[in-house]
């Protein structure tokens, strides 16, 4: 393997041949996405290719890292001061990276439910990784959320779990009802952030009468 000579390649190579693998590695289980289709689809021979990562295997993961390196980027802090225009502004950030990088949303999708005892372990940890980090930065965007509620006098830490927490719940409903056709999701974004304040906002107001006890 040589990885210091891909990255002294063209950057105009080097993107067309991590491309290639993107696409083929977003519409294909590990197994059966072809080394062959690939190299023949960014003009390289497959020795060529094997020089630069070794194997099939560690080209994956190069371009699932760098799947998760674009989508899970910072994004522009938002000028919103309101609870849901904090939560919102960042979450459109996201959609757009997702639709920016619709063969990297795809390729993420499928690595999560990618069961290759030939990558599984590997896989995971980058994907465990790059969620922690995106866990952190959703972590305080959340608080910044949360500063601007008026609140009563409780555990601001455990009311920031706890939104967190529900609001993880929400949205992994969506994904599970979209896995197969994740476009869609990004599609009815507008219609989804509706559903979702609507949750939020039974989490934020109560849903048991006032003086009635539970």
């Amino acid at each position: 393997m040589s990885i210091d000579s891909f990255e002294k390649i063209s950057d105009e190579k080097k993107a067309t041949i991590i491309q290639s693998g993107i696409a083929e590695f977003s519409k294909k289980s590990y197994m059966d996405a072809s080394t062959d289709e690939i190299t023949k689809n960014c003009g390289i021979s497959k020795g060529l290719l094997f020089h630069y990562f070794g194997n099939k295997k560690n080209f994956y993961l190069y371009c699932l890292e760098l799947a998760l390196k674009r989508l899970l980027t910072d994004v522009p802090k938002s000028d919103q001061s309101d609870f849901y225009g904090i939560i919102f502004s960042h979450a459109d950030e996201k959609f757009k990276l997702c639709e920016k990088y619709p063969s990297e949303m795809h390729l993420v999708n499928m690595a999560a439910r990618e069961m290759s005892v030939k990558v599984l372990n590997e896989k995971n940890e980058l994907i465990v990784r790059y969620m922690i980090r995106n866990h952190e930065k959703s972590q305080q965007i959340m608080e910044k959320a949360i500063t601007a509620l008026e609140l009563k006098d409780i555990n601001t830490e455990k009311l920031k779990d706890a939104i967190t927490i529900y609001l993880g719940a929400i949205l992994n409903k969506y994904l599970e009802r979209y896995k197969e056709t994740p476009e869609l999701f990004f599609e009815r974004s507008a219609e989804i952030k509706t559903e979702i304040k609507e949750y939020l906002d039974f989490m934020l107001n109560g849903v048991v009468k006032e003086g009635v006890s539970v």
